[in-house]
């Protein structure tokens, strides 16, 4: 998106990582930094489990931005290192129920959805599988392939390239709908049919851009555009495909609502299940 949004724009779009805290970290620094529409922030579906989850939250995910739309998402997985034994979602909880504690799940970090999804997963089928958070879907991967965890949730963006080189096994989705058109894999709702998993585990990861929240409205308005028309390109498509992403734009009015509605929504279940920082 950096490469394309600079090439239509003619203005460089640089990037700066700032892993950590899911994703607390950046979205504190863009937060806090002026709103001249040239410091922009990555923004994804964290701001809402963030807004649920954290008491004191140093920014607030609908105050203290102005969202100037969503450009994609994509599903939420659960895979598995190769070499576990168990090679179904079901053989993993089943185990689980007879050894708690023995096996792990990584996560980007503590209270991102898919630290969440684990949770909601670990209660609602009765298993008992260790959390281990890091700094990040890459520093999750490096630790699963390397065999420091047993099984992964994340974006596909992230393990699409270790599924698609068969290093990972995948389980199931942590979505409400399939992606057959990126992955083979299931809902776990499908996968673990019989199972009380409610109808709030939906745990879909969206992606998108947000600025300060004093930036200028018509500033906003031009990102917006630039936005909407880099999508429009059958080669920005392709290359999100490619790497596990459903392009799909969403205005910067419409992203807000949409946090708003899912704040309560991981609040009801956070609380529902017990999710605690680790």
């Amino acid at each position: 998106m950096a490469n394309a949004l600079s090439q239509k724009s003619g203005q460089q779009f640089v990037i700066e990582n700032r892993p950590g805290a899911s994703a607390n970290i950046s979205a504190d620094m863009v937060a806090k930094a002026k709103p001249d529409g040239y410091t922009l922030l990555l923004s994804s579906s964290s701001l809402s489990s963030s807004g649920a989850l954290f008491k004191n939250l140093s920014f607030d995910p609908i105050k203290d931005f102005h969202h100037i739309g969503r450009f994609g998402s994509l599903p939420t997985v659960i895979v598995a290192r190769k070499d576990l034994p168990q090679k179904t979602l079901q053989e993993v909880i089943d185990y689980s129920n007879k050894n708690p504690g023995k096996l792990t799940f990584g996560s980007p970090g503590s209270g991102t959805g898919a630290h969440i999804a684990g949770e909601v997963l670990n209660r609602y089928a009765h298993a008992q599988i260790t959390h281990i958070p890091f700094k990040g879907s890459a520093q999750t991967l490096t630790n699963l392939l390397g065999g420091h965890i047993d099984l992964m949730i994340g974006g596909l963006s992230t393990i699409d390239s270790a599924v698609k080189g068969g290093q990972v096994t995948v389980l199931a989705l942590t979505n409400a709908d399939s992606y057959s058109d990126l992955i083979d894999a299931q809902p776990v709702q499908k996968v673990l049919n019989g199972t009380n998993i409610p109808r709030e585990y939906q745990f879909e990861t969206w992606l998108g851009l947000s600025a300060p929240a004093k930036t200028p409205d018509d500033v906003v308005a031009k990102l917006q555009t630039l936005l909407q028309s880099v999508l429009q390109d059958p080669k920005v498509q392709k290359e999100l495909l490619s790497i596990g992403v459903k392009p799909g734009f969403l205005s910067g009015d419409d992203l807000r609502k949409q946090i708003e509605k899912e704040m309560p929504a991981y609040a009801k279940i956070i609380k529902q299940v017990g999710v605690k920082l680790d």
